[in-house]
């Protein structure tokens, strides 16, 4: 004999809900971008530094120098996904649709956040210089803030602070990467941290400095900017033993480029019993195209 409780019913929703995730690629608005790229290597060939000699002598031989110039390359990445549905899943599902269309947005969104992996990886890591674009260079010393910097006193572990911004907007001043003339052609000032460096920023200034309310800004999303830099949140930059590497750069050096833009394909595989095939594909590359257009910065996170 069954009781009432026996007969209790599950009852689901009519619709597919969604994890959170990032959604789009945040980067990629922040550097220059070209399409429609072909070949297994793209080269960017730049003019270098010109300067004058001073004449010492009437009536003089003239001597001819050799344009200065220099040479980086972009190789592309190339990523697939392809999911796959029964022919009578949808039967099987109910009231539930077979979800085409989440899939196709799922792969969107995974192709955004993959993006931003291959720029954030190039623009940290190894770029390849020369002639047949196969030597190596990196982000020198020299172009770096230390987890530990202090503008003054024994130095000591930090997360971001005022005084590591100003070291950045100096280095970008001294190598003539920003101010003066770079509003004049349009370009930014960006740096890619995570959530915890504008809560250290707002834990400073909120004790120290009148900057509190253009911090507090920036946490409520009401401005994006501090300082002259552009901020992008990011919670995939690197983090390694509690130090996060974060990232600042001028846009006009970060180079990203398309092989093939995102697509998506639908198709009915006969080999696999008429199943649906949802194959999405992209192919791109990114580089530095100066090293002296980018900083990198150490934060202690927990610091």
């Amino acid at each position: 004999m069954l009781q009432i409780p026996d007969h209790y019913q599950v009852k689901y929703t009519g619709k597919w809900g969604g994890l959170l995730q990032q959604q789009t690629s945040r980067l990629e608005k922040y550097t220059t971008v070209e399409r429609g790229l072909d070949g297994k290597v793209v080269f960017f060939d730049q003019f270098g530094l010109l300067d004058f000699d001073e004449k010492t002598e009437r009536m003089g031989k003239t001597v001819l120098d050799e344009a200065p110039t220099m040479r980086r390359s972009m190789r592309p990445r190339v990523f697939t996904k392809a999911i796959g549905y029964d022919e009578f899943d949808g039967n099987q599902l109910g009231s539930l649709d077979v979800p085409v269309s989440k899939t196709i947005e799922g792969l969107r969104s995974a192709a955004g956040r993959r993006m931003d992996d291959v720029m954030i990886a190039s623009f940290l890591g190894t770029n390849y210089v020369g002639e047949e674009g196969v030597t190596p260079v990196e982000i020198p010393e020299s172009q770096t803030v230390p987890g530990n910097y202090v503008e003054t006193g024994t130095a000591k572990d930090s997360n971001l602070t005022v005084a590591k911004l100003r070291a950045i907007v100096q280095k970008f001043q001294e190598n003539e990467a920003w101010g003066q003339d770079s509003e004049n052609y349009g370009d930014k000032l960006v740096m890619a941290v995570t959530s915890s460096q504008i809560m250290s920023l707002l834990r400073e200034t909120e004790v120290s400095s009148y900057d509190y309310n253009s911090v507090k800004a920036l946490v409520d999303g009401k401005v994006s900017s501090f300082m002259g830099i552009e901020f992008l949140r990011t919670q995939r930059l690197p983090l390694v033993n509690g130090v996060r590497t974060c990232l600042a750069w001028v846009k006009s050096k970060a180079q990203f480029g398309f092989w093939s833009d995102f697509k998506v394909k639908l198709s009915i595989r006969d080999d696999m019993d008429e199943a649906l095939q949802i194959r999405a594909k992209f192919a791109c590359g990114a580089t530095r195209l100066q090293e002296e257009g980018f900083v990198k910065v150490l934060c202690k996170e927990g610091a």
